[in-house]
């Protein structure tokens, strides 16, 4: 963990594998809704893109323990 305001590596790195999943589940789950293998792509890279940049961000206004706006 980083403190706030600032990033590490390790930030990204987690942040890049979120962004895989979240587009992972957001696949299969279409995929699973509509029987079969053709899905929206776009809607899936909006998934990912959210999801990482939100990971990002809470990682950016945490402390090092993990806290949310925590020690300043």
């Amino acid at each position: 963990m980083s403190d706030i305001g600032k990033l590490n590596w390790k930030d990204f790195g987690k942040g890049l594998v979120v962004t895989v999943l979240s587009a992972v589940i957001t696949y299969l789950y279409q995929v699973v809704q509509s029987g079969s293998f053709v899905v929206d792509w776009q809607v899936i890279g909006q998934v990912a893109l959210s999801s990482g940049l939100g990971y990002i961000l809470k990682n950016l206004l945490s402390d090092t323990e993990g806290k949310v706006l925590g020690k300043i």
